[in-house]
């Protein structure tokens, strides 16, 4: 019997394929995945591995002084072909600048717990640093994306227009004082734009009375949205799964499963940047949606109010236990909390504190 071809498959060959890169010891287990998977996991194995060996991200010449102009963005800019980080201080604006220093390897992990720097500029297709000595400001450098922004908060105060910003573009640059809230009441993931805001971008659009053609709609607005927003691991993740998905309607052969968008996104962004596996957003937005895929559907949830309050706590817990081990491994200090307990009452007549210890005065 002819096995059909299966996007898990080629998502799992591709994955395989990026471990080997950073681990080839790793490479015992392709014959194990061949066997489950057959012909789509070797495929997406050779597809990886091949575009990791072939066309490796080049290093450049460390130790070299370097000395132009240069059009730094968001922290980065162009030498021969070399994406480099810049390292000033204070950190320097998007603009044009004529700029002199030295190129270094980035920093490997010092500390236990502590940044990566390697591994993160990495998965930003960066391997070296540019340390810039001296920095001299030529001109601003025009964000065409600012008009766009400038529309979502129209007629907004600034206050707010930062929450919104943050909400729909995930940008937290205007935060600063009120992210920590967000984090203290659990809803920090809020300003993180991944798969909620492309399913609500395409859920809208989808319900316009234009037949198939709304589907194909939603799918030319999800690279626009993407631009505006940048290209994170989960929305891209987010925005490749959705767009298998709606070129599947609009072509007449229905949506993808989850399993099978799962496994083609990952594929496609490992074959793009096999150094994207690295970074920690990429790891927990996969394993995020697998939780979902894995749990959700094995549950019987009752109907009614009451499956959607079940359902919305299952969908929480699928997600979140997945990570646990990875969170753990990069954030050793992980804050467990008892259920709360009713408070006792005192007897009558007794005071709201204990005395303090007649001892307690004596302690410095």
């Amino acid at each position: 019997m002819r096995r059909p071809f299966s996007g898990v498959g080629l998502g799992l060959g591709g994955l395989l394929g990026a471990l080997v890169l950073l681990h080839p010891l790793l490479l015992a287990l392709a014959p194990l995945l061949f066997l489950w998977q057959g012909v789509p996991a070797l495929l997406g194995f050779a597809l990886v591995l091949g575009r990791g060996l072939l066309l490796p991200l080049p290093e450049p010449p460390y130790g070299v002084r370097v000395e132009g102009v240069f059009t730094v963005r968001e922290g980065f800019t162009q030498w021969e072909g070399h994406r480099l980080r810049l390292k000033h201080f204070p950190p320097l604006a998007d603009g044009v600048y004529r700029l002199k220093g030295y190129l270094a390897p980035p920093q490997p992990r010092r500390n236990p717990g502590g940044l990566d720097e390697r591994a993160w500029l990495l998965t930003q297709g960066v391997r070296g640093v540019f340390h810039v000595e001296q920095a001299e400001a030529l001109a601003p450098l025009p964000d065409p994306r600012a008009p766009w922004r400038e529309r979502l908060t129209a007629g907004l105060s600034p206050q707010v227009g930062e929450v919104v910003e943050g909400l729909v573009l995930g940008d937290k640059r205007g935060l600063e004082d009120a992210y920590p809230l967000f984090q203290k009441a659990g809803l920090a993931h809020l300003l993180a734009v991944s798969g909620q805001n492309v399913g609500y971008l395409a859920a809208t659009l989808a319900l316009l009375p234009l037949g198939r053609w709304r589907y194909l709609l939603a799918l030319l607005l999800l690279p626009a949205y993407l631009w505006l927003a940048g290209p994170s691991p989960s929305l891209l993740r987010a925005s490749l799964m959705a767009g298998l998905s709606l070129l599947g309607l609009f072509l007449g052969l229905g949506a993808a499963g989850v399993f099978q968008a799962l496994g083609l996104a990952l594929f496609l962004q490992l074959l793009l940047r096999p150094e994207a596996l690295l970074g920690l957003g990429f790891q927990l937005s996969y394993l995020a949606v697998l939780g979902l895929a894995l749990v959700l559907p094995a549950l019987a949830l009752p109907s009614g109010a009451r499956g959607w309050l079940l359902g919305g706590l299952a969908a929480s817990l699928a997600a979140q236990l997945p990570l646990i081990p990875l969170l753990l491994h990069h954030l050793p200090s992980l804050l467990l909390l008892p259920p709360p307990l009713p408070p006792h009452p005192l007897p009558p007549g007794s005071p709201p504190h204990p005395p303090p210890h007649p001892l307690a005065a004596r302690l410095p």
